[in-house]
């Protein structure tokens, strides 16, 4: 019955886990039902033999031992800091006085332990959006004063509750804009489907949130020259403090199954560093396409290097999900332009602020396969011919996935790939 009314389907490892964690309560009748028995038992052994229920009484004092031994390590959180971490990764890096919007459970937990109960960062106004989306949250308004609540609560637009004085997520968006100096900040999902927001908003990879920003003055801003190089500036910022915090102490998936809410920070990592990849490739690639010809060429060859260099790691570090069929098309991208790429200057820098596994000099980290160095580069001349095997290599893996008949581009992409090795093989 409980598992029933739930609403959380046992078909999900992680809700699965949620379940686990409910058991506790029918454990304990369990448990004593047990010691009951077991005394009972024996008490009747004793009167078999009194040697016989001194065994059975010294075996049924091992079991917690046993049980102790099995399962203390995977128990044992006395050290653990993980969503202190996870917490402090996130508020660290938002500016002074932002608003921050969660709609994901353990954002919400942690970030609430942190500033109510440690006094970390109480500058920002944190809201939960699920929350918002009760009608007694009209009664809670009063404790977020810097708030504008266009209404009674959160709600889908065009709808009863609308008309009767909710509020979309569009519209609670416009009412704070100014009054946060455009310092919003999502986590998480929107609980209801809001064409409005998606056509004046767009949201930006920053660190493990998103930034929420005018999608008319975003295109302004990618508009001009160098965009993609000062995305990458502040962004790298932005995840120097998150690898400070995670990248080297990441839930051990050994320890941590994906039942478990630590192993969902090790997903998200992964996640949000893709994101900031692949949205930083897209901005170099267009503004390369902008600004090709004409006398301000722009030089955006760093941007595209620093994001192949990440989504390699995102491929070869994350040993939990295998890589989607985009990123082998995002990385042959890379590769692609980085060959066509006419910069001078050679092979730009690329520093690695990840720190899992030890030295980051050390090029045979788990981490840091694929990528060009003048040692470990057998029978390749220069940068170009290694971006150029790497290209081969990542579209030609793309291609042969049957799930990337179903990606955007992939006809395209096939294309390109045949036209150059049809050309390559006249020569």
């Amino acid at each position: 019955v409980f598992h029933g009314l739930s609403n959380l389907p046992l078909s999900n490892p992680l809700f699965y886990g949620i379940h686990q964690r409910f058991w506790m309560h029918p454990n304990i009748l369990s448990f004593v039902m047990i010691g009951v028995g077991m005394h009972r038992f024996v008490v009747y052994s004793s009167k078999l033999s009194s040697l016989l229920g001194k065994l059975i009484a010294l075996a049924i004092l091992c079991l917690p031992l046993f049980a102790h031994k099995q399962n203390y390590s995977i128990s044992d959180q006395s050290d653990t800091m993980h969503f202190r971490n996870y917490a402090l990764s996130i508020l660290d890096t938002l500016p002074m006085n932002s608003l921050f919007i969660i709609n994901y459970d353990q954002q919400w937990t942690s970030i609430r332990y942190m500033q109510e109960c440690e006094g970390v960062r109480p500058d920002i106004t944190s809201v939960n959006l699920s929350m918002m989306s009760y009608l007694w949250w009209e009664s809670k308004r009063f404790l977020y004063d810097k708030i504008v609540f266009p209404g009674t609560h959160y709600t889908r637009g065009n709808t009863i509750p609308w008309i009767n004085g909710g509020f979309t997520f569009s519209e609670f968006i416009n009412a704070n804009v100014n009054q946060y100096n455009e310092n919003i900040f999502i986590g998480g999902k929107l609980n209801y489907d809001d064409p409005q927001y998606d056509e004046k908003y767009e949201e930006i990879p920053h660190g493990l949130v998103r930034r929420i920003v005018n999608r008319s003055l975003s295109n302004e801003e990618r508009s001009k020259i160098g965009y993609s190089e000062h995305y990458r500036l502040d962004s790298l910022a932005w995840w120097r403090v998150v690898s400070g915090y995670l990248s080297a102490n990441l839930p051990s998936k050994s320890k941590y199954s994906e039942k478990t809410w630590e192993r969902t920070i090790r997903i998200e990592f992964f996640d949000h560093l893709t994101s900031r990849a692949t949205y930083l490739l897209d901005v170099a690639v267009k503004e390369k396409e902008t600004f090709e010809k004409g006398q301000n060429k722009t030089r955006v060859l760093s941007s595209i290097v620093e994001a192949a260099a990440w989504l390699e790691m995102a491929i070869s570090w994350d040993d939990v999900n295998p890589p989607p069929p985009e990123m082998r098309k995002n990385l042959g991208l890379a590769y692609m332009n980085m060959v066509r790429s006419d910069e001078g200057g050679g092979f730009p820098f690329f520093e690695d602020i990840f720190h899992a596994g030890g030295d980051n000099n050390d090029p045979n980290q788990d981490h840091r396969h694929n990528w060009w160095t003048h040692k470990n580069q057998e029978g390749v001349k220069n940068w170009k011919q290694w971006a150029t095997l790497r290209w081969k290599e990542e579209w030609g893996s793309f291609l042969e996935l049957d799930s990337s008949r179903a990606v955007p581009g992939y006809d395209q992409v096939k294309i390109i790939y045949d036209a150059v090795l049809n050309r390559a093989s006249m020569k």
